[in-house]
């Protein structure tokens, strides 16, 4: 039987390795051959809305404020490019805050 201090290191470990596969996932999808779409409307669609997911993400909680700036490359018929969402925060209480307003824009690079 596994002793509480094994649990904890086993838990530990867990934690450690679900960080690192995380982190190569993340890095994974930002590559532009990882997002590749036939349409440029819909490409800036779906990129926008994952980079509002991941602001409203890292907004999360009390005391959290996410970045200023995201960014993804995609392609879209051999051509890559780069979408940029600029986010604007407010907060509730002077604790949480939360998304106030986006702006979407994309280039050819």
């Amino acid at each position: 039987m596994n002793t509480k201090l094994k649990l904890i290191e086993d838990i530990k470990l867990a934690k450690e390795s679900l960080l690192k596969a995380e982190a190569a996932l993340e890095e994974f999808n930002m590559l532009p051959e990882n997002n590749v779409f036939m349409d440029l409307e819909d490409a800036c669609n779906s990129i926008e809305e994952t980079l509002r997911n991941k602001a409203f993400s890292d907004c999360e909680g009390a005391g959290n404020c996410g970045l200023s700036e995201y960014s993804r490359l995609f392609m879209v018929n051999g051509v890559t490019y780069l979408g940029t969402l600029k986010v604007e925060y407010n907060r509730h209480d002077k604790t949480y805050y939360y998304i106030d307003e986006v702006v979407f824009n994309h280039k050819q690079i």
